[in-house]
């Protein structure tokens, strides 16, 4: 289904628009935070203050397009079912909600992440983690909506691919979260990190015991699988060959992403 100018405007096609509404602030406050990361050189745990806020925004404006993109494929009577509509906004709200919490500790110069220092602080952690939840379960109930598309012909890839991915990746992004979130250390299990190497931009640690590392590739195989799908419709291979390809691809995928989380862990 394409969307038009009009949606924006039209009640019912309001949970469609409300990604692309949510999407365009996030990138109006992603401008912004470009330009405070210029302005203001402070420093919070080892990186500058602004960096978390602009790497959170990024990935939650991919999130809501790729939810947005792969919701198109829907069947209509799916696309404007009151399940998948009442999902649309709860996701676009959690979602706005972390990057505007994470947005106001950074202007604080305060951790939004393992922060319990204060009750406030504490209960909004704990808002965060039901706020991460309710995305992880967007994404996956979207991935169930698609392998009930795909069901009834099996014979789009497209279909398939995207319903893994988000399924599969839900999955294991869920399994990782929980953990780090439990992790009195946070991302890394190790304390003393000060002469370890990093990763310029993602700011990773380099001792194989970040856990940013797996939770990064296991949240972003909801892109890469149905990107990969889409490649393979582009080429002249036959429906079983794809299929195979998918499968394949989606196994290896996931071996290596609980092969670098088991390394952070052990």
């Amino acid at each position: 289904m394409k969307l038009s100018a009009s949606a924006f405007y039209n009640k019912q096609q309001n949970h469609l628009s409300i990604w692309w509404q949510g999407s365009i602030f996030l990138i109006v406050l992603l401008s912004f935070n470009f330009c405070l990361y210029f302005i203001d050189q402070r420093v919070l745990a080892d990186e500058l203050v602004w960096i978390k806020p602009i790497k959170f925004e990024i990935s939650i404006i991919v999130h809501f397009i790729t939810l947005a993109v792969l919701a198109s494929l829907l069947s209509p009577e799916k696309q404007y079912s009151l399940s998948w509509r009442s999902m649309s906004y709860w996701v676009v709200a959690a979602g706005l909600f972390e990057v505007l919490y994470i947005f106001l500790q950074a202007a604080r110069g305060r951790e939004s992440h393992f922060n319990n220092s204060t009750t406030i602080e504490s209960i909004m952690y704990g808002l965060m983690g039901v706020g991460a939840v309710i995305l992880v379960v967007g994404s996956f109930y979207l991935g169930y909506l698609l392998y009930r598309e795909y069901q009834p012909k099996r014979n789009n890839i497209l279909l398939l691919s995207s319903s893994l991915g988000l399924t599969i990746g839900s999955v294991l992004t869920l399994i990782i979260a929980s953990y780090l979130s439990s992790s009195e250390t946070g991302y890394s299990i190790t304390e003393n990190t000060e002469n370890v190497m990093r990763l310029p931009i993602f700011s990773w640690y380099l001792n194989g015991e970040d856990l940013r590392v797996p939770h990064f590739f296991a949240t972003h195989m909801m892109q890469l699988l149905p990107f990969y799908g889409l490649w393979l419709t582009r080429k002249n291979l036959s429906f079983a060959d794809c299929k195979k390809r998918i499968l394949w691809s989606c196994g290896i995928y996931t071996i290596l992403v609980l092969l670098l989380f088991a390394i952070a862990v052990l």
